[in-house]
């Protein structure tokens, strides 16, 4: 009798110790629910953004929750709007989103907003969810380069379409002896790396600072910024595994899309030591290589300093290879958060990413909507014509890797390295780097 009452202790204890390593599997401690319901008996569904409540971005957010409840109160489902400011940068809220999945039950929400070169990690971590057989046909809606895709499956959805381009002031550009045809030329039809070159020789030989290319700028800017410039020489990052680095961050094409940027340093086209706001403040820099943010910024704070006109020039590209230009805005995403009935939360996304909504977010914002079906009706010279024309052309986006952070990292670490190393040096010794990273995380 003794030893079966052994035998009866020492399962449950086999079956507690299951039962929790199953638990932490799922991602936390707590059991899954079927759904959340208000004591009214209403669906709950929740979503959490990053930015503040009182800015105009976080605002909009508001109003396309409250837009949500009212066409769904009869329905029954009422959704719940956080705001997780990044005061503190993008780890603290990247941290805030793991923190919760690994509490589980429902700790985190059924929504969360993403940067785009996230999802790769999200993705193979479990946090989102696979949405693509129920949002079906619906991604046919937006910018195909725009959709969060990893190992060819849908995991979110743009809020918002960002580009960056050379912002050029037209009054320094003139007096260089750069005319508004051959602006508009490259405008419409694109440029080459020897073209670009030649515009920065005219404006350092006018006394100007050719172009501020933010190389000091760090971070997921400075990628962000930058890294269409390997793909616009034919090279690439990661092989399409999202595994294998050597090779391809340091392959001879890549090489060259860095040595364009090299050769601009050199030649005392651009430096390190810009000033961030001198083109927009003064008439020193003829050209400023920034996002679509830069866009309401000059319209709302600057415009005095450009009575001569402003605009924005493409992405060049080395002489025979396709054009690239950055690509990916912050996404929104289902989460697996031990919450098993999506409905609600796929009723509350597509709301989100409507037409309707991303009208609203793109009128506080001042960027471009990632949607197709929407009429932008955008002069093809104007500011918004061209960063438009380069999403939907020549938009590249970043690598997807689940070690994207990792890469982000070392590609600022080569572009501080060129400051006094040879791109080759430099790329050889951050890919070895990088891939020894990713092949210790993949033990």
């Amino acid at each position: 009798m003794k030893a079966k009452r052994i035998l009866v202790r020492a399962a449950m204890l086999l079956m507690s110790v299951c039962c929790a390593l199953g638990c932490a599997a799922c991602g936390g401690g707590s059991k899954e629910l079927e759904s959340r319901t208000d004591k009214y008996g209403n669906t709950l569904v929740t979503i959490m953004v990053h930015k503040d409540a009182s800015t105009k971005e976080g605002k909009a957010y508001q109003k396309c929750v409250d837009d949500f409840n009212t066409a769904y109160k009869s329905k029954n489902i009422k959704a719940q709007i956080t705001f997780v400011a990044q005061t503190s940068g993008v780890d603290q809220y990247e941290a805030t989103i793991t923190s919760l999945y690994k509490q589980g039950g429902g700790k985190l929400y059924d929504i969360i907003s993403f940067d785009a070169p996230k999802c790769a990690g999200y993705a193979k971590s479990d946090i989102l969810y696979d949405m693509t057989d129920k949002l079906g046909n619906y991604v046919n809606d937006f910018i195909p380069e725009s959709v969060n895709r990893y190992d060819s499956k849908v995991y979110g959805l743009p809020i918002q379409e960002s580009s960056a381009g050379f912002y050029y002031n037209k009054a320094v550009m003139n007096a260089a002896g750069i005319t508004d045809a051959e602006i508009e030329g490259y405008q419409r039809n694109g440029w080459t790396f020897d073209q670009f070159k030649d515009v920065c020789r005219r404006l350092k030989d006018a006394g100007k600072t050719a172009v501020d290319m933010q190389l000091a700028a760090g971070g997921e800017t400075g990628t962000y910024l930058l890294y269409p410039f390997g793909y616009a020489a034919g090279g690439d990052y990661v092989a399409a595994d999202g595994k294998m680095v050597t090779g391809h961050l340091n392959s001879t094409e890549t090489k060259e899309g860095f040595q364009f940027i090299k050769d601009c340093i050199e030649a005392g086209y651009t430096n390190y030591q810009i000033d961030g706001k001198a083109f927009l403040t003064g008439d020193t820099v003829g050209m400023y290589l920034s996002s679509g943010w830069t866009i309401p910024e000059i319209k709302e704070s600057y415009s005095a300093n450009f009575t001569g006109g402003w605009g924005i020039l493409p992405y060049p590209h080395k002489a025979g290879c396709d054009a690239a230009s950055a690509t990916g805005s912050w996404s929104f995403g289902i989460t697996n958060n031990g919450i098993l009935n999506k409905d609600a939360a796929f009723e509350l996304i597509k709301w989100m990413t409507s037409d309707e909504s991303a009208a609203v977010i793109t009128a506080a914002t001042g960027m471009i909507a990632a949607k197709t079906t929407i009429d932008k009706n955008y002069e093809a010279t104007s500011p918004e014509g061209v960063l438009y024309n380069q999403l939907v052309h020549s938009g590249k986006a970043r690598p997807a890797m689940s070690e994207y952070s990792e890469f982000s990292t070392e590609f600022n670490l080569i572009i501080t390295g060129l400051r006094n190393g040879s791109v080759e040096t430099v790329l050889n010794e951050r890919a070895t780097n990088l891939q020894g990273k990713i092949d210790r995380n993949g033990r």
